[in-house]
C-alpha cells in the first residue's frame, strides 16, 4: 500500500471548514474547495516515493494490472471530495473528440497550462459520478423547453420576452446563445427578486442570481434540471452534459482528466466553445447510477469505462484486483492485503496496486473504494 497526500484546491467557491475537518488540518478561514486523490500529471497525489503518476509509471503493469495498463497506460480515474459554499461554475466536460480537438488547438496556440484561459489540460473526456455526503443541490442537463418557456412567461419583462422568442425560433441552442450575450440582465434581476422558499429550477436560478447578480450564466442555470440529493444519493454526468453544483459536500469520481469548459457563475474565463462541447442541446434527464447493495457494500456503476465506486458502511468489502484507492471518510478503517494490514484514520487514503492482490476493507463509518471496471471483469 502507498499512503497518499491529496492535492487541495483553494477555489473561491469552497467552504472554509469541510475539507480541513475531513483531513484533520487547521483551517485558515479561507476557501477549501476540493481535495484530489489520483495521478493526473498536473495535480498528482504525493507519496513517500514521489508523485503518484511517477510511481505508477515505473511499473505500470504491477500498479495497474495487465488490462488497465494496456487499455489506459495510466490510472484511469480521479477521486475527489468537494466542499461547496456557493454555486460553482456552470460547466461541461468535453467528449473525447472535443477534448482531443481542444487540447491540440490550445497546444498549438502555446497557451500555458497555468493560464486562466486554458480549458483543455489534456486530450481526455471526463464523465463523472457524484455521491452526496451532505444534502446537495445540483443542476444537470437541460429541462424541457416547455417548462422553461412557462417560467420565462411568469417572470415577464423585455429580457424574458426576447429569450422566449429565441427559444421558440431556434430551440435551446438559440436560447443559450441569447442568454450569454449579456443583454438580458433584467431577467437575472427578476430571478434574484423571487420570494425565498421556492424549489426546483426557479429556486436554483434565484440562488445563482443572488450570488452572481451581473452574470448572464444565471440564465443558463435557469434552463437546467434542478436535482436535490440526500446523503448517499448519487448522480452520473456523462461527458458533454452541462452541470453545476450549488452547495453541500460530496464525493466525486471521474475519468482522469482536468478539462472544464465554463459557461458562467465563475470568476474564471467563460469559454466560447461551450456550444461545441455540448453533446446534446435538448432536454436531458438526470441519470441516477445503478446501485447494487451487497451486505454493507453499495456498488455504484455507470457506463464509464474508467471507474467504479464501492461505498462501505458498517461492514467489510473485498476488491480482488486492479488499481484501487481506499479513502476513509466517516471513521477509521482497516485495510488488509496478503502482505500487510493498515489502519487508515478518517481523511487518509492509500493506493493499493494491482500486484498487491485482493484487498479487504472493514469500516464502521463511510469508506470509499475507487476501482477500475476492467480489472473486475
Amino acid at each position: 500500500m502507498i499512503a497518499l497526500t491529496p492535492y487541495v484546491q483553494r477555489f473561491d467557491w469552497g467552504a472554509p471548514d469541510g475539507i480541513p475537518e475531513l483531513l484533520g488540518i487547521p483551517s485558515d478561514g479561507g476557501p477549501y474547495a476540493e481535495a484530489w486523490w489520483g495521478a493526473h500529471p498536473l495535480t498528482p497525489s504525493d507519496t513517500e516515493e514521489g508523485p503518484l503518476d511517477a510511481v505508477i509509471a515505473r511499473d505500470p503493469v504491477a500498479a495497474l494490472g495487465d488490462d488497465v495498463a494496456e487499455s489506459f497506460g495510466r490510472l484511469p480515474y480521479l477521486l475527489k471530495v468537494l466542499s461547496i459554499a456557493r454555486p460553482l461554475s456552470i460547466q461541461v466536460h468535453p467528449t473525447s473528440e472535443a477534448a482531443c480537438d481542444g487540447f491540440a488547438a490550445e497546444q498549438a496556440q502555446g497557451i500555458a497550462y497555468g493560464d486562466r484561459a486554458r480549458a483543455f489540460k489534456d486530450p481526455f473526456h471526463k464523465p463523472e459520478l457524484l455521491v452526496a455526503m451532505t444534502h446537495m443541490g445540483v443542476l444537470v442537463g437541460f429541462r424541457p423547453a416547455a417548462d422553461l418557456r412557462r417560467d420565462l412567461e411568469s417572470l415577464g419583462g423585455a429580457g424574458a420576452l426576447a429569450l422566449t422568442e429565441a427559444l421558440d425560433a431556434g430551440g435551446l441552442a438559440a436560447y443559450v446563445t441569447a442568454a450569454l450575450d449579456g443583454g438580458h440582465l433584467d431577467t437575472v434581476a427578476a430571478l434574484a427578486s423571487l420570494p425565498e422558499g421556492g424549489g426546483g429550477s426557479l429556486g436554483a436560478a434565484r440562488l445563482a442570481a443572488q450570488t452572481y447578480p451581473a452574470d448572464p450564466g444565471v440564465l443558463v442555470a435557469f434552463a437546467m434540471n434542478a436535482v436535490s440529493l440526500a446523503p448517499g444519493e448519487a448522480i452520473f454526468t456523462p461527458a458533454g452534459v452541462v452541470h453545476c453544483y450549488l452547495g453541500g459536500m460530496g464525493l466525486e469520481i471521474m475519468a482522469n482528466s482536468d478539462n472544464v469548459v465554463r459557461a458562467g457563475l465563475t470568476s474564471k474565463p467563460v469559454n466560447s466553445e461551450l456550444l461545441r462541447t455540448l453533446a446534446r442541446l435538448e432536454h436531458t434527464r438526470p441519470i441516477r447510477p445503478a446501485v447494487v447493495a451487497e451486505g454493507a457494500v453499495r456498488h455504484f456503476s455507470t457506463d464509464a469505462e474508467e471507474f467504479g465506486l464501492d461505498i462501505v458502511v458498517g461492514g467489510t468489502a473485498v476488491v480482488t484486483s486492479g488499481p484501487r484507492i481506499v479513502l476513509a471518510l466517516g471513521s477509521d478503517c482497516l485495510v488488509v492485503t496478503e502482505a500487510e494490514s493498515r489502519t487508515l484514520a478518517k481523511g487518509h487514503a492509500v493506493f493499493v496496486p494491482s500486484s498487491a492482490g485482493p484487498v479487504t476493507v472493514t469500516s464502521e463509518g463511510l469508506t470509499a473504494i475507487a476501482t477500475a471496471p476492467l480489472a473486475r471483469r
